[in-house]
């Protein structure tokens, strides 16, 4: 537990981030795009305590577009039809953010990071690994925090969500969910 708490503390030099999140997909590097199918659970733990089951379909493209369409979006949710989810993808991180620590714990890589814009986004919270994103948190000015939880497994050798776990929770509001992907059809670059 000691050499861990001391490898925390360790923070690594910028350039040492931008290795990181370069190999951070480096198992998917051959993969050009792929489809999914996902199944998202919502809970309001709050008044008015409304669960909400989504299904969608989702694409990734190379190099960082990554989104997902809902097909059965309630009348409340119009709007969230479409959603970009690039912000769960590491590469797209140094547009966005600042690298302020930089520690190794075990097989992961803990980053902590800061908005290169004054907004809503106090600081950024992430771990990797070889496969990827494992968990992000975003806190805001306004106290709030969401957190995703990413469970990985493979398909095809390549690692892909398997799962996501989502904690929100904001002024007035907490709400959890939890997605599911399934389906998954990958193109890759030939050998």
């Amino acid at each position: 537990m000691l050499a861990a708490s001391l490898a925390f503390l360790a923070e690594g030099p910028p350039d040492e981030a931008a290795r990181v999140f370069a190999t951070t997909g480096a198992r998917t590097s051959a993969v050009r795009s792929y489809t999914f199918d996902l199944h998202v659970d919502f809970k309001l733990k709050t008044f008015p305590y409304l669960a909400v089951h989504l299904d969608g379909t989702g694409r990734y493209e190379r190099p960082d577009l990554y989104s997902i369409h809902f097909r059965n979006v309630p009348w409340f949710g119009k709007g969230f039809e479409n959603v970009k989810m690039d912000p769960l993808e590491p590469i797209t991180w140094p547009q966005t953010y600042d690298v302020v620590s930089l520690a190794h714990v075990g097989d992961r890589s803990i980053v902590e990071m800061k908005d290169r814009t004054d907004g809503h986004v106090k600081g950024v919270h992430a771990e990797i690994d070889d496969d990827g994103l494992r968990q992000v948190e975003w806190s805001y000015v306004n106290g709030g925090t969401i957190r995703v939880d990413v469970t990985p497994k493979e398909v095809n050798g390549i690692p892909v969500p398997d799962s996501e776990d989502a904690d929100i929770q904001v002024p007035g509001y907490h709400i959890i969910a939890h997605a599911q992907f399934d389906d998954y059809k990958l193109v890759t670059d030939q050998p």
